[in-house]
């Protein structure tokens, strides 16, 4: 069973990744699916879903074996290991889920293996980290794309044919043009300029609570 310490630490590190230091809207790593996928929900929560199936095995193995392995295999190594896992989260999807789905994916599946959302990692990250502190990364990581991702793309689907999840929500006001990537950096733009406004607030009021305190 973790200490509190131990505890409070994978949860300042899940935030910290998921949020803090997201991997999108801070490191601007994992943009290019986001501009050339993210124009429909189930994509975005396809993408997303492979991406965490994909990231927590390399993440772990790295973190378990990536010290012994030179500096220059560890990225070719995770980035195969990652690709493989994607090809079969597309055989799952065109087997078992939709094949439709698959036929706008095929293509993103295995470029999305040499992303700088994975390369990021295969480089050392995940290797100078324990497996716990790996895990969390991978999951706070993944989350993090999948989050932006999913609402860039609801916006995008919504503007476009005013369904969300395929589903037509009686929205007349269309703007076909948001399949274009400019409408896309528009709204990271906006996510990224939302999101330091929350950490600069945040970090204001635990100044206040500190001055308080003392």
């Amino acid at each position: 069973m973790a200490t509190p310490n131990k505890s409070y630490g994978i949860r300042r590190a899940f935030v910290q990744t998921f949020a803090s230091d997201n991997i999108v809207l801070v490191q601007a790593l994992g943009i290019c699916p986001i501009i050339a996928a993210g124009v429909s929900l189930q994509r975005a929560v396809a993408l997303t879903v492979c991406t965490l199936v994909a990231m927590i095995p390399c993440s772990l193995l790295m973190s378990t074996v990536g010290k012994k392995i030179s500096n220059f295999w560890r990225a070719p190594i995770y980035v195969l290991l990652a690709m493989a896992l994607m090809v079969g989260c597309g055989f799952v999807l065109t087997t078992y889920v939709s094949p439709e789905l698959y036929a706008y994916l095929y293509l993103f599946l295995p470029l999305m293996s040499v992303n700088s959302l994975f390369t990021y990692h295969g480089a050392g990250f995940s290797s100078n980290r324990s497996p716990l502190l790996a895990l969390v990364d991978a999951i706070g990581t993944s989350i993090g794309f999948g989050l932006v991702i999913c609402v860039v793309s609801t916006l995008r689907e919504l503007a476009i044919g005013g369904t969300v999840w395929g589903i037509p929500l009686g929205f007349e006001a269309r703007f076909p043009e948001a399949t274009y990537p400019f409408a896309a950096f528009i709204l990271l733009g906006f996510m990224a300029a939302a999101l330091q406004q929350l950490k600069k607030k945040y970090l204001h009021g635990s100044q206040e609570e500190v001055l308080i305190g003392e």
